[in-house]
């Protein structure tokens, strides 16, 4: 009798614990799914960050295909690849070495670096222009353009004073260039987008020619053969380069993003 009233209470009691483990189950499958979707979107809103952040460094790199630029993998740099040579001591755009040769050839290398100064502005006003700026806010505020106008000078003795140096000599390079340009419509400093660093590295800097010691001896007839070469080479130096680089935040924004992604979604 007791054995009947047993069997017959078990099957409720099952009955009632499947719809309860059920019941905890669709609970659990419930909050794992909607947490899923705001993980998925966040990941999403971060997936088209990253692509947007990828069209960028892809249009600053499309300069490489033209005759000004170039990336350079061991340094890194996108890098004007004209060679502009400036006369001893000299600063002024208008006093390039060729200036003394061709002067046709040098107005030709001018044309040249006021071509390369467009190309950046024009490069830079296309990227503000597209989608990548308009379609998120947040990326429009988090990304500049970096370009970096560096003179460099020769390791050719000059050293009078302390303004008259081949350390100022290299700043003022740069500094003349970018007059030069903003003389012919191309200022970079007025884009919004665009941080202008105007600077001198002096006889460092990289990349630079440098001249190889050993060969030079080993060629040369004598101490003045020697250093003919060794100057000629270190002329090449006199110069400007000129660095374009896509500034793409830091990590405090990214975190700042997401942070305020979950306080939205009352996480």
């Amino acid at each position: 009798m007791n054995k009947k009233t047993n069997n017959g209470s078990f099957w409720p009691s099952y009955v009632d614990i499947m719809t309860t483990l059920f019941a905890i189950m669709l609970v659990l499958f419930v909050v794992s799914y909607s947490r899923f979707k705001n993980r998925e979107e966040l990941l999403e809103s971060l997936v088209d960050q990253y692509e947007n952040i990828i069209t960028v460094y892809s249009t600053v790199g499309s300069i490489d295909s033209t005759d000004y630029f170039n990336y350079f993998q061991e340094h890194k740099k996108h890098l004007f690849t004209v060679d502009v040579e400036y006369q001893s001591r000299a600063y002024k755009v208008n006093e390039l070495k060729l200036d003394t040769i061709d002067k046709r050839a040098a107005d030709n290398k001018r044309d040249s670096i006021i071509a390369a100064g467009k190309l950046i502005k024009n490069t830079i006003l296309q990227l503000e222009k597209s989608e990548v700026f308009n379609s998120n806010g947040n990326l429009e505020d988090n990304i500049k353009f970096l370009v970096v106008i560096e003179g460099q000078s020769s390791r050719v003795k000059f050293d009078k004073n302390d303004w008259e140096n081949n350390f100022t000599l290299s700043y003022l390079r740069a500094q003349f260039l970018n007059d030069f340009w903003k003389a012919n419509d191309v200022d970079l400093a007025a884009l919004p987008k665009c941080e202008l660093i105007i600077s001198g590295s002096g006889e460092g800097g990289v990349p630079r020619y440098v001249p190889d010691d050993y060969e030079l001896k080993r060629t040369s007839k004598s101490d003045k053969e020697y250093k003919e070469k060794w100057n000629k080479i270190e002329e090449r130096n006199q110069r400007f380069l000129i660095h374009i680089v896509p500034v793409i935040g830091n990590i405090e924004l990214k975190k700042n993003e997401i942070d305020a992604y979950k306080k939205r979604k009352g996480r």
